[in-house]
């Protein structure tokens, strides 16, 4: 399984970093995706904030409205007692009157249950109902507020037919003086009629409670007959603290709610409505849901795009690329075809214009370096060919000489040999030969290089410090041509070296394009010498370099041609007085371009 995930996420990397259009189309989505779902993020917040503040404010609005009503409902009794009073104390103090006055009260007004009126002892003098014989026991706090002027209203109580009424009492005056109280039960029924009405779709419902926490009204009757206390619940110990809110909460056996509240003045209680919060936040929801299905479509319709844009902007580019490649390989012949007028059709165009001028610097070149090669050769050839043809021409006359003929032997087998380096030189320039590809170990190689070079390393007093790691490894390559190589490199290290040094060879393998495995070899090879300045490493490689011991300059050119050849890279790295070092790195595995033939620098 960690093998299997090691190679999935080693071919998505690999397919990310070489195709351009993928790239392309994913820093396209990112734009699009990343400020796209931080903002729908922020608008679905804003607006379910927005409705969540609209739904708790219109639970706040409809309690208000609903207290609002129910205390004008308390009051009218209020009202019509205090108006009954004053009528009560321009005839006080005749009973018969005051009876006939209370009786038409409670038969004109359902809402009062009986009514009586109290002298200043809290004897009754008079009653809406004719003929009791029990006297009326009435709460006492009633007559006791009237007489210091105060109406009063009792707690809600129920009557042996389950109705709600309460006990009110105002002061009775005749000139301004307290003559008596009017006392009277109200009923409330119509306050339970209030609190049935007052619904907000499937559960929003409310209910009324006293100053106590005793519950009064309530869509379930039994709870009220039952004098349910809701007293230690959050809502209602704060609205019969005064406060008017709509809060969300948490209540047992009911889930989440929706509480507003609001006190009643003149009842000493208050007023809840409660509702799921699933319901009242149902708009909520399906505007989120919503939302969400449009930010997706959105996305998808981005990818598609940015896929389509991100191909479409990567196929010309490819088109370029692979051009650029059949130009570094040489192939300067076809041109590309311009489709488009913008940016990358300017591109194109002056792709085509430099490849033109390539072929014409490349022809100039190519002549030029026949001229200077061949200035070069010419006068070699004669230096060596004057003393050739001076011995050879003397050497009838002077056969019998024994210091000539030593003379003789000692310079000519030197200069033929210098021209047979010169034509072999020549032969490997110019010509192109098929590269032999096998399976190699490379360590192997430069073992076999250093011990050819060994008597070499102690005629010239050189150290030679061999440092091979991860030797055990295979790549596939030409492994004369890598020899001949690295023989360049060793020889040219230690020419740079005439009083002796230190030479420093390492072989390794390293890792690129952000993949874990190696993929390709690295061999170093470091002296000790006088180093060479920037503007000499940049010719180095260049043909018909001077060099210290006579040659024709063409060791690292041929090498930098091999290398090539196994689609390898060869580089210089020097500092005045610290040394030269030489870096070639080589895939480990060798792959043919299609339709690509290194030619020789002549041909």
């Amino acid at each position: 399984m960690r093998r299997f995930k090691r190679k999935t996420r080693r071919f998505l990397l690999k397919f990310f970093y070489r195709k351009l259009w993928v790239r392309i189309a994913t820093i396209m989505v990112l734009m699009v995706t990343i400020p796209t779902v931080l903002l729908g993020v922020l608008l679905i917040n804003t607006s379910q904030e927005a409705v969540r503040n609209s739904v708790l404010n219109g639970h706040k609005q409809i309690v208000i409205r609903a207290a609002q009503e129910i205390e004008l409902f308390v009051k009218t009794p209020q009202d019509i007692l205090t108006s009954t009073a004053a009528i009560l104390g321009i005839i006080y103090p005749v009973p018969w009157k005051q009876e006939t006055i209370l009786v038409e009260l409670v038969l004109n007004q359902p809402i009062f249950i009986r009514a009586s009126s109290l002298d200043l002892s809290g004897e009754e003098l008079a009653s809406s109902e004719l003929g009791r014989r029990e006297r009326w026991d009435y709460p006492k706090e009633a007559f006791e507020y009237a007489m210091r002027r105060k109406n009063y209203i009792s707690k809600v109580k129920i009557l042996d037919n389950h109705t709600p009424f309460v006990t009110m009492a105002v002061p009775i005056k005749k000139q301004g003086k307290i003559v008596g109280t009017l006392i009277a039960d109200v009923n409330l029924r119509g306050i339970w009629e209030m609190v049935d009405n007052i619904k907000i779709a499937e559960t929003g419902r409310a209910f009324l409670v006293s100053n106590d926490g005793t519950l009064i009204a309530h869509e379930d009757k039994r709870k009220v007959l039952k004098n349910e206390n809701l007293k230690g619940q959050k809502e209602v110990a704060a609205v019969l603290a005064g406060r008017t809110e709509a809060i969300e909460l948490n209540v047992p056996l009911e889930g989440k709610l929706i509480s507003s509240y609001a006190p009643i003045r003149g009842l000493d209680g208050g007023i809840v409505l409660r509702q799921k919060q699933d319901e009242a936040y149902l708009f909520s929801k399906v505007m989120k849901m919503q939302s969400w299905i449009i930010i997706i479509l959105s996305e998808l319709a981005a990818i598609a795009a940015s896929i389509f844009m991100g191909k479409a902007f990567a196929a010309p580019i490819r088109t370029l690329a692979f051009r650029i490649k059949r130009v570094a390989n040489g192939d300067l012949e076809h041109k590309i075809r311009i489709k488009m007028r913008d940016d990358i059709g300017e591109l194109t165009r002056c792709f085509n214009e430099m490849t033109k001028k390539l072929k014409r610097a490349k022809e100039r070149e190519r002549l030029s370096a026949i001229g200077e090669a061949v200035a070069w050769i010419t006068h070699e050839l004669k230096n060596s060919l004057v003393s050739i043809k001076s011995f050879v021409q003397l050497f009838p006359e002077r056969h019998n000489d024994e210091k000539f003929v030593d003379r003789f032997g000692r310079l000519i087998p030197p200069e033929i040999n210098r021209l047979e380096r010169i034509f072999r030189e020549l032969s490997d320039f110019s010509s192109h030969s098929e590269l032999m590809i096998t399976k190699i170990n490379p360590k192997e190689i430069i073992d076999n290089t250093l011990e050819i070079m060994k008597e070499e390393f102690i005629k010239r007093k050189i150290t030679l410090i061999y440092n091979p790691q991860n030797v055990n490894f295979h790549s596939e390559a030409d492994p004369e041509r890598l020899k001949q190589v690295f023989m360049n490199l060793i020889i040219n290290s230690m020419n740079a070296m005439p009083e002796g040094g230190s030479l420093a060879v390492s072989v390794d393998l390293l890792s690129k394009e952000t993949l874990n495995s190696p993929t390709h070899i690295e061999v170093r090879v470091k002296d000790t010498g006088k180093g060479i300045s920037r503007e000499m490493c940049e010719k180095m490689f260049e043909p018909f370099h001077a060099t210290k011991n006579g040659g024709m300059g063409l060791g690292l050119t041929i090498s930098r041609k091999i290398i090539e050849q196994h689609k390898g890279d060869i580089r210089v790295e020097s500092e005045l007085g610290k040394g030269t070092t030489f870096i070639v790195e080589l895939p480990l595995t060798f792959k043919r371009v299609p339709g690509y033939e290194h030619k020789g620098f002549f041909g």
